[in-house]
C-alpha cells in the first residue's frame, strides 16, 4: 500500500509480520493467555510476547464491592455500563503456584507499551491529522514532562499493545457476539496514553462523550467521581469551567462535588468512566513515570443517528438542488432526466433577499418543500429506509496505517463464523425479487486504490452534519477475481439488484466477488429495498462494468498473497 501523508517508512510498532498459514475459512483459532497455574515467574517470560492482549480478558471476576461477576462483560454491562462508573484490579483473581498474586496482564500490558519507554510511546502516537510525530515534537514533548511537568495527552497510540487492545474490541463486536458486547457505536474506537510526572497539573471537572476505560500501568492517581447528576446523553465533552455553547448545556445541571468519591488508581487497576459523568484526575505517584491507557469507545445519541439519517435523505433526493442523481441507482434515462435537477436556491441567504418585500417568496416555498419531505421521512416508506450504524470490522496492522484501517477480504471472512457470511448470501437468495433495488448506504464513500497485492475498496463514513468521522477502512480484494469489476460499478452506482441476483446464482462456495458483496451487506453497506415501479434496473451485462467497460476475468476460488 502507497504510503501516506506524514508516512515514509512503516511506523514502529506495525511492522510487517511474517506469513502464517490460515486456518479453514470461518475457523479462525485465538491464542488464550497462560493458564490459571503460571507463576509471575512464567508470565514475565518472553512467551508472553506470543500471547495478543484481550480487553475482555482485563474485565472483572469481582466488581469493586467485591461481588463476583461470573458472565463476563455481559454482565457487567448491565450493571455498569453507561450507568456508573467503577474500578477493579486486572491482576488475575487467583494465586498462582508459589503463592503470590499472578501478574499476567500487567505485565504484558507494560510490554505492549513499550515497557513504560516514553520516546518510544511517543513515535508510536500520531497527531489528530493521523501524521507520527517528528524527532524534534518527540524531544519537545519529553522536554515538557520531565522540566515542565506537563501531562501528556496522546489520544491516537499505536503501539503493539495499543492495536491489540483496539482490535480484540472490534473483533467481537464484528462476529456479532452479543453474548460478550453490548457496547453502541462502538463502530468509533481509539487507544491513547497519559502521561505525567509527579506534581503534573490535574485534569480539572469535566465529562466526556464517549465510554471510557483507563488502566494504571505505572505510578498512580487519584479518580473523583460523583454519583448523582449525571447524563449519559450527551454528544460533546465539556469542562466545568467551559462557558455554555447552547441552551441545553445552559440548563444542565451540575452535580454535588462536596458528595465526591475518591478512587486511587494504581498500577494494575481499571476505572470505567461513562459518557456524561463529571470527574477529575490528579497524579499521585510517579514509577518512575505515571502512564496510563486510555480506550474510548464512541456514545452516540439515538437523535442524532435519527437527523444524520434524515439529513442523508434530503442530500440524496434528486427533487432538492443539493445533488445530482441522487444516493441510489437510477438508469440512464433517470440520470439525464434529473442531473441538475432542483436547481434551487435551498439555502437560508434567501431570508435576506426577500424579508423587506413580505410575500411567499422563494424562502417561504423552499420551507415548505422541505417540511413536506420532512412528514414524508416520519410517516411514510422514507422512514423504513433509516441505515443503522455501519458494523465495526476488525483490521490488520501490516496494512493498516495509524486510523486508517485495513484487512484483507480474506482475513476479514476468516474472522466471521462460516454461517454468517453463507448464511447473508442465503437471504439474499430468497428476499431477491423483480421488484428489488439495491440501496447504497449514503453515508459512506468509496475509492479504489491499486496495491500490489490486490485492489484496495476503501470506505470513509463522515458525518455530512458534524464532520465526525465514524468510519475510515479499507478491504484488500485479490487481483483477477471480477472485485475490481464490482468496486468500480459500486463507486458508480451501476450495480443494481439484478447483478447480485445474477452473482449469487453462480453459487461458488468461495468466490471472492460474492464474498465482498455479502461482506458490505453484513456491514450494513448495501441493503434491498422494493421499487416503486414493476420495471427495476437493467441488470449490468455479465462480466463488464456499465461505467467502465472494463471485463472481469473469470471467477475462481482465490487465494490472498502472503503478506
Amino acid at each position: 500500500m502507497p504510503p501516506k501523508r506524514g508516512r515514509t517508512k512503516p511506523a514502529a510498532g506495525v511492522a510487517r509480520a511474517a506469513p502464517a498459514a490460515r486456518p479453514a475459512r470461518g475457523r479462525r483459532v485465538k491464542e488464550e493467555p497462560p493458564s490459571e497455574e503460571s507463576s509471575s515467574e512464567e508470565s514475565s517470560s518472553d512467551d508472553s510476547d506470543d500471547d495478543p492482549l484481550d480487553f475482555f480478558h482485563l474485565m472483572p471476576s469481582k466488581d469493586d464491592k467485591g461481588e463476583a461477576i461470573s458472565i463476563g462483560f455481559r454482565n457487567w454491562s448491565k450493571r455498569h455500563w453507561g450507568k456508573t462508573s467503577t474500578s477493579w484490579s486486572m491482576a488475575r483473581q487467583n494465586m498462582a503456584s508459589d503463592g503470590t498474586l499472578a501478574t499476567w496482564h500487567l505485565s504484558n500490558l507494560r510490554k505492549g507499551f513499550c515497557d513504560g519507554n516514553v520516546r518510544d510511546i511517543i513515535a508510536q502516537c500520531r497527531n489528530a491529522d493521523n501524521v507520527p510525530y517528528s524527532p524534534e515534537e518527540i524531544e519537545d514533548m519529553v522536554n515538557d514532562l520531565n522540566n515542565n511537568k506537563h501531562t501528556l495527552n496522546l489520544p491516537f497510540c499505536f503501539t503493539k499493545g495499543a492495536q491489540e487492545l483496539k482490535n480484540s474490541i472490534l473483533e467481537h463486536v464484528f462476529q456479532g457476539q452479543i453474548f460478550k458486547v453490548d457496547m453502541g457505536a462502538a463502530m468509533d474506537i481509539e487507544v491513547g496514553v497519559y502521561i505525567s510526572r509527579k506534581g503534573s497539573a490535574e485534569a480539572a471537572w469535566h465529562y466526556d462523550n464517549n465510554h471510557n476505560f483507563t488502566f494504571q500501568l505505572y505510578g498512580s492517581k487519584d479518580w473523583h467521581t460523583v454519583d448523582g447528576g449525571n447524563n449519559k446523553n450527551v454528544i460533546s465533552s465539556r469542562g466545568l469551567l467551559d462557558a455554555p455553547r447552547n441552551r441545553t448545556e445552559q440548563q444542565s445541571r451540575t452535580p454535588d462535588f462536596s458528595k465526591e468519591r475518591t478512587t486511587r488508581l494504581e498500577a494494575g487497576s481499571v476505572i470505567y468512566i461513562p459518557p456524561g459523568h463529571w470527574h477529575r484526575v490528579v497524579p499521585v505517584d510517579a514509577d518512575p513515570v505515571c502512564l496510563s491507557v486510555d480506550i474510548r469507545i464512541a456514545s452516540v445519541t439515538n437523535a442524532r443517528w435519527m437527523c444524520e439519517n434524515i439529513f442523508a435523505e434530503f442530500m440524496s433526493d434528486v427533487s432538492f438542488g443539493y445533488c445530482g442523481n441522487g444516493g441510489y441507482p437510477t438508469n440512464t434515462a433517470t440520470v439525464a432526466r434529473f442531473v441538475g435537477a432542483g436547481g434551487q436556491d435551498e439555502t437560508l441567504e434567501q431570508h435576506v433577499v426577500n424579508y423587506p418585500f413580505r410575500h411567499d417568496g422563494d424562502w417561504e416555498s423552499c420551507q415548505r418543500r422541505h417540511v413536506e419531505k420532512l412528514k414524508e421521512i416520519l410517516d411514510g416508506e422514507c422512514r423504513r429506509r433509516f441505515w443503522k450504524p455501519p458494523v465495526a470490522m476488525p483490521f490488520e496492522p501490516h496494512l493498516s496505517d495509524g486510523m486508517h484501517l485495513c484487512a484483507s477480504l480474506q482475513f476479514l471472512i476468516d474472522a466471521l463464523p462460516g454461517e454468517r457470511i453463507d448464511g447473508t448470501a442465503a437471504v439474499l437468495k430468497t428476499e431477491l425479487g423483480p421488484k428489488s433495488r439495491l440501496a447504497f448506504n449514503p453515508f459512506v464513500a468509496v475509492t479504489k486504490k491499486e496495491s500490489d497485492d490486490g485492489v484496495i475498496m476503501h470506505m470513509r463514513h463522515t458525518s455530512g452534519l458534524t464532520s465526525m468521522d465514524y468510519q475510515h477502512y479499507g478491504i484488500l480484494c485479490p487481483s483477477g477475481c471480477g472485485c475490481e469489476v464490482m468496486i468500480d460499478m459500486i463507486i458508480d452506482q451501476t450495480v443494481t439488484a439484478k447483478d447480485i441476483k445474477t452473482l449469487l446464482d453462480y453459487d461458488f462456495q468461495e468466490n471472492a466477488e460474492t464474498d465482498l458483496v455479502a461482506l458490505l451487506f453484513y456491514i450494513n453497506f448495501l441493503k434491498l429495498e422494493n421499487s416503486e415501479t414493476d420495471e427495476p434496473d437493467e441488470p449490468t451485462p455479465r462480466g463488464k462494468s456499465k461505467a467502465t467497460g472494463k471485463t472481469s476475468r473469470k471467477r475462481q476460488k482465490y487465494i490472498v498473497p502472503n503478506l
